[in-house]
């Protein structure tokens, strides 16, 4: 899906984007400070975070588990001129990292296609100084269910249990289906809790409609469809912790 998606979608490559249609980090405030730190994002697609935090002084590691992700993060980082080092790995297997590496550990819209939750939140703890910040954005469970479009309402049939999403390449039969997996914000927040991490923030933004859409750091054709939705129902859950 990547070439679409980066194709469709609108991500700024001055503010860091947490949720579709949503405000931006500039609003919300979740990163004191990027100048001289060592800022680490799981799950990067084109990087567009990274390269912000680039912009922003930062020292910036961008890794992700497709090569189309990286090779659009590459044509990026060479219009932007811009430093971010772009690593190739699985999410699932982050041992190469090392220990107490990063100021800043962050990851949007990642966590739904990773199965060990419980391992990725671990290493995420474990790459991040004493005092550093955690900020992670994923699906919200209610984004695993339908939307009635006729009645604007959201159809819920089981929170606890919510449908596994199966997608596959209509384009290639050769690549396997993937699937993005939808988790209660119990399960999410007990999981970081348990790490280690102390939370200080969990938000679930709604979609702007008084901003112009030019503000929005991330939109796009991609997401437009959805707007009556998102206006609604939140999309993501996002949220701040520190590693004391």
């Amino acid at each position: 899906m990547s070439d679409e998606y980066q194709e469709k979608s609108f991500i700024s490559l001055t503010d860091i984007h947490l949720a579709p249609l949503s405000l931006g980090d500039q609003e919300v405030g979740l990163i004191d400070n990027f100048l001289g730190k060592r800022f680490l994002e799981l799950g990067c697609g084109a990087a567009q975070n990274s390269i912000v935090a680039d912009r922003n002084g930062a020292c910036a590691v961008a890794v992700d588990g497709s090569s189309r992700q990286l090779y659009h993060a590459l044509k990026l980082r060479v219009e932007s001129n811009s430093d971010v080092e772009l690593v190739k790995a699985d999410l699932e297997n982050l041992d190469w990292l090392k220990s107490e590496s990063f100021d800043y550990v962050i990851s949007m819209f990642a966590l739904e296609f990773v199965e060990d939750i419980e391992r990725f939140i671990a290493q995420c703890f474990r790459a991040l100084h004493a005092d550093g910040t955690f900020i992670l954005s994923t699906v919200h469970p209610l984004s695993a269910f339908n939307w009635d479009h006729e009645k604007s309402q959201l159809i819920v049939s089981d929170y606890f249990n919510p449908p596994l999403e199966i997608w596959k390449d209509l384009k290639s039969e050769d690549n396997p289906p993937n699937f993005t997996l939808f988790r209660t914000i119990g399960e999410i927040f007990t999981t970081i809790s348990n790490a280690g991490f102390v939370v200080e923030k969990l938000l679930e933004p709604v979609a702007e409609h008084k901003m112009d859409r030019a503000e929005i750091p991330y939109g796009g054709e991609y997401w437009e469809p959805f707007r009556d939705r998102l206006e609604r129902i939140p999309f993501a859950i996002v949220i701040k912790a520190r590693k004391p």
